[in-house]
């Protein structure tokens, strides 16, 4: 049997592992990763000034410049540094920042604020579309896989229930990743455009199986910066909808007004499925209004995005003390607070509802019908909520 290469020393934080690349024989790491100041043949590496996430020769560095992945991109009329971003960036404090006094007195606002406008809100009768469904039903497929699809096909069977899936239509998918979603639009409206919007440029993009032609554009944007108006595929629709498969913390507000920004054409309706609200930010957030209708302010704002991810951190327990079947009834700080881990899931779920109930009023407010929806089970997705809306002019 080869033995396998060596490979890079360099931890990747955002991925939870070491560096896949293979080294030179006596290298601890790959051309990317050497650390700076490191020689080799008397060349020494530096930091690259466009990310300082990997170095580069110095002798070499007038070349690396002209190649490097992060270098700044052409200007393109449809960027706009900030366009969507609201209100400027602030700091935002964590939960542990906050007093165990004020987590209670937010925990109480939550409860009352919640059965006042919410308790029987959130519809949940699971729908799914015959293109997707007669894909499901073959064998093939993982649980894994099967989790994607049942999710797609849900979205757009919401799309379908809402006479939203129309020809001429111009559907843009937000946080497009590999572009699942579009690639079944695709298949449910062979009559429509797809525009998808990735900030990053994934591998093994599904939407490269769909026939090449001007109704299918992948731009490589941040939504922050991103003008609609601005590009061909929009201007030249009937009318535009926006759809998200998990877009991630305040991006959705980023969606939501990038979306409502468009001027030369109707926006049609959307579908957004909500994921990670504590990675919300109260600058991009669009449901300050109903925040401060009913008494919420900002820090009120930071600890319920603390308090969400109790509805889908699990049981609190490492894998280990899962696998022997602990229980767990919360921490120190749990038991300051009064709560036990069940009722900090229901807070967790009850944060998130807020959060996305303010965003519906956002929606409401400029002329579009709404609702919060269960659209999978939660086995399938514990972020299992997204919003319909449905331009009333429609």
């Amino acid at each position: 049997m080869c033995e396998e290469p060596p490979h890079c020393n360099h931890f990747v934080v955002r991925k939870k592992r070491f560096c896949r690349m293979s080294v030179k024989p006596g290298d601890r790491f790959c051309g990317e990763h050497q650390p700076a100041g490191a020689t080799n043949d008397d060349k020494i590496r530096i930091v690259c000034p466009l990310d300082p996430k990997h170095t580069c020769y110095a002798h070499n560095l007038r070349k690396h410049l002209k190649i490097c992945n992060a270098r700044p991109g052409a200007a393109v009329a449809y960027i706009q540094q900030g366009v969507n971003l609201g209100d400027a960036p602030e700091d935002h404090k964590s939960l542990s920042e906050f007093s165990t006094s004020e987590i209670v007195t937010v925990i109480g606002r939550i409860n009352k604020i919640f059965e006042e406008f919410l308790s029987d809100q959130v519809t949940g009768n699971f729908r799914g579309h015959s293109v997707v469904e007669a894909e499901l039903a073959k064998p093939e497929y993982g649980d894994k896989s099967k989790k994607h699809l049942k999710q797609a096909s849900a979205i757009l069977g919401l799309l379908q229930e809402c006479d939203l899936i129309k020809p001429e239509t111009c559907f843009i998918e937000f946080g497009a990743g590999r572009g699942l979603l579009s690639y079944w639009l695709a298949q449910a409206c062979p009559q429509g455009t797809f525009l998808l919007i990735e900030r990053s440029s994934p591998k093994h993009k599904r939407d490269n199986k769909l026939e090449k032609s001007e109704k299918v554009k992948r731009i490589r944007a941040d939504i922050a910066d991103l003008v609609l108006d601005k590009l061909d595929a929009v201007s030249g629709s009937a009318s535009i909808v926006g759809v998200t498969k998990h877009l991630c913390g305040d991006a959705t507000d980023l969606a939501l007004r990038c979306l409502l920004n468009v001027s030369s054409v109707k926006v049609g309706g959307l579908t957004m499925t909500f994921c990670c609200h504590h990675r919300c930010r109260w600058g991009a957030y669009v449901g300050k209004d109903f925040f401060n209708r009913v008494g919420l302010t900002k820090p009120d704002f930071e600890m319920m995005c603390g308090m969400s991810s109790w509805a889908t951190c699990g049981t609190g327990l490492s894998r280990e003390k899962n696998q022997i079947g602990g229980t767990v009834e919360g921490n120190e700080r749990d038991k300051e607070i009064g709560v036990t881990r069940s009722q900090k899931e229901e807070l967790g779920r009850r944060a998130k509802a807020l959060l996305n109930w303010g965003r519906l009023q956002f929606l409401e407010g400029l002329g579009f019908e709404c609702r919060l929806h269960y659209y999978v089970e939660a086995d399938v997705s514990l972020e299992n909520v997204c919003i319909v809306a449905k331009n009333k002019t429609s």
